[in-house]
């Protein structure tokens, strides 16, 4: 996983007042023993120690495992944010204000 600040070119999707997961994952035979969970939360706390004032991060419709887990920590839909990574590849946005 990678942790990037919106406004920089690290970012796809965020703000700059917002803190973006990029690329995680997890292996197989780590899943459901919250290693995902670990990484997500982190993310929050690393962003709420810059002063953000949320995050947004894109996923793939099909992850809907991570999806259940987004919506359990506090994230939401913002699908007037989805976006084309390329022709036919179509990510959703979750987003959460602090």
């Amino acid at each position: 996983m990678t942790f990037a600040v919106g406004g920089t070119g690290f970012a796809d999707i965020a703000e700059p007042s917002e803190g973006e997961i990029r690329m995680l994952a997890v292996g197989g035979a780590a899943r459901g023993r919250g290693a995902g969970e670990a990484l997500v939360r982190a993310s929050i706390a690393r962003s709420r120690e810059l002063g953000l004032t949320g995050m947004a991060f894109s996923t793939r419709p099909s992850m809907t495992s991570a999806h259940r887990l987004y919506e359990r920590l506090g994230f939401r839909r913002a699908p007037e944010r989805d976006w084309d990574v390329r022709p036919g590849v179509r990510l959703l946005v979750y987003t959460m204000v602090f």
